[in-house]
């Protein structure tokens, strides 16, 4: 498990999921600190689920937003990760950052988006 002010992450085993829950907006080392926590936790259980609580995201800075793309997401398709979910309210404050994010995402990643846990391990389920 990782814990920060920012965000904590777990490994949920019966559902073979990472669970990464942003608590407050995080930019630079405060953003890419518990995004590595969540990559070594997917590279520790490969093939398993990443899921983001992103109801309380925010506007990644570009500088994040190069280093996710270009560092994060290529290394998490190394761990046989195939689904990224995001939890979010219906309609979100922060629509163009999630559109920014799924259209990188789906490039290699089945995305499912939904307002909770369960509803993404529901739909998962249904994928696999």
């Amino acid at each position: 498990m990782f814990d920060s002010e920012f965000a904590t992450t777990e490994y949920i085993e019966k559902d073979n999921a990472v669970f990464h829950v942003w608590k407050k907006e995080a930019h630079f080392d405060d953003y890419r600190v518990p995004v590595s926590a969540s990559l070594e936790m997917l590279r520790e259980h490969k093939g398993s689920l990443f899921i983001v609580d992103a109801r309380n995201g925010f506007e990644d800075v570009p500088e994040d937003i190069e280093w996710g793309f270009h560092y994060f997401l290529p290394e998490l398709k190394k761990t046989k990760c195939q689904i990224w979910g995001f939890i979010l309210t219906e309609v979100s404050n922060i629509e163009g950052e999630i559109d920014l994010w799924t259209s990188e995402i789906e490039k290699n990643f089945t995305v499912i988006r939904a307002e909770s846990y369960d509803e993404i391990i529901r739909q998962a389920k249904e994928i696999i």
